[in-house]
């Protein structure tokens, strides 16, 4: 997956293009992000059903930062995967 950076507003809006994304990924981490104290809201659409690549538009809560709203979302999604894949391994 590669990301790109389309719009950055003064660390309040960002938007990423998740090139090689579909609706599996970006629903996971918008619902993440949803979670997110320091998220307002976010969301995103696909333009065509057959581009794997995905926009995710992340807006900040009031007096947040961007950058450390979609730092704790990744961190607190990659927690639950290892935390999923330790309770698989548990079943062996």
């Amino acid at each position: 997956m590669k990301v790109k950076i389309l719009e950055y507003n003064e660390d309040k809006e960002i938007t990423l293009e998740l090139l090689g994304e579909g609706h599996t990924f970006a629903n996971i981490i918008r619902e993440f992000l949803c979670d997110a104290r320091d998220v307002d809201s976010a969301g995103y659409y696909k333009e065509h059903p057959f581009v794997d690549k995905a926009k995710l538009v992340i807006k900040a809560a009031p007096k947040r930062k961007i950058d450390k709203a979609v730092r704790t979302a990744c961190r607190d999604l990659a927690k639950s995967v290892d935390d999923f894949y330790k309770l698989l391994e548990k079943t062996k």
